[in-house]
């Protein structure tokens, strides 16, 4: 009735509250972190508690958890800096959004965008990737590290604890969109290798995409996205190999061991892309720890995929859990109530 469409938080289609639904576990929301905390928590949608000093916060990263701690402190009253190394805001969100079937995900950076140019305690300072001296040298006493993560680029993940052989071929590691015969080792399950082995095979590729679990994009079971974007795939005549792992990669041909019968056999490829593990990028925290030890800072936090990467919903609710618990006492015991069945 205001007209205040701007300020609605839009769905994004994640389908992450009901993949909580069906794990049995506290619901999720990407765009909403307050979701099943109402009660946990004292968390209102809405409304925040009021800044308890004056203090100016400097937030590195402008990602999903960066952006969502910015917003918070900012609606808390704070001074907030926030600082993004990119020309853009949004981190993984800005760059995921272009994916095929995930342009509403940018709903998660242009809520957030909006709601922070509209606070004068909040600026924001694209094309600003910050050091530790940086920081030191202006004088920031409150950082709050949201720097994200990158994919592994030796394929150790889920499957494969040592590095893969052939991984830092020159040609694999040149950094450039691939073209012809490309593999795609899936060994995170979600979404990704399924919406890359998309985008390929839009763009020309004859894609394989190779995973150890028994379906692809296998956590997207719990999404109710599984089946169509197996569909999908089959349509571009992407070749599907389930049950199947990657054990070594050589010049236009890769090493595939089928996991049931141990069987291996080769692949032939001009490129692969290998989705496993993620790493943190906590250079920058690591390096302010020393002046955090010496008070050169009050207060360090890391957040978000910097601490451990994890899905969006994760990184919002990491953001906004920082948000609130900056200048509060640390909670005693379990952070939120618990509901106990009285036994008579």
């Amino acid at each position: 009735r205001e007209g205040r469409v701007e300020d609605i938080r839009e769905c994004i289609g994640c389908n992450i509250c009901v993949a909580a639904d069906n794990k049995i576990i506290p619901i999720r929301c990407t765009q909403n972190p307050t979701m099943g905390e109402e009660w946990r928590r004292d968390w209102h949608p809405e409304s925040i508690a009021p800044k308890t000093s004056d203090a100016e916060i400097l937030v590195v990263g402008g990602g999903a958890a960066g952006l969502e701690c910015a917003r918070a402190l900012g609606q808390r009253g704070y001074r907030v800096v926030l600082a993004e190394a990119r020309n853009e805001f949004g981190g993984r969100v800005a760059l995921e959004a272009r994916l095929p079937g995930l342009n509403e995900w940018r709903r998660i950076l242009d809520w957030r965008m909006t709601q922070l140019k509209k606070m004068a305690n909040v600026a924001l300072y694209p094309a600003s990737a910050m050091t530790a001296p940086d920081i030191l040298e202006i004088g920031y006493q409150h950082v709050i590290v949201a720097t994200g993560s990158q994919w592994r680029r030796d394929g150790v993940g889920r499957s494969t604890s040592q590095a893969l052989p052939g991984h830092a071929l020159p040609h694999l590691m040149a950094g450039k969109i691939p073209s012809g015969r490309v593999l795609v080792f899936d060994d995170d399950h979600y979404y990704m290798g399924g919406v890359l082995a998309e985008l390929l095979a839009q763009r020309g590729c004859a894609v394989t995409l190779v995973t150890p679990a028994p379906l692809v994009s296998y956590w997207t079971q719990y999404t109710l996205e599984q089946e169509k974007i197996e569909r999908r795939l089959h349509r571009l005549g992407v070749h599907l190999l389930p049950r199947h792992t990657l054990v070594g990669i050589e010049t236009h041909q890769a090493r595939v061991r089928a996991d049931i019968s141990q069987n291996e056999f080769t692949l032939a490829c001009d490129a692969a892309v290998l989705l496993a593990d993620r790493l943190p990028n906590d250079a920058l925290y690591l390096a302010l720890q020393p002046a955090l030890a010496q008070h050169k800072i009050q207060s360090l936090r890391v957040i978000g995929d910097a601490e451990a990467p994890n899905i969006l919903a994760q990184a919002v609710f990491a953001g906004h859990l920082a948000a609130r618990e900056f200048d509060a006492a640390p909670a005693e015991g379990t952070p939120f109530r618990v509901e106990r069945t009285a036994l008579v």
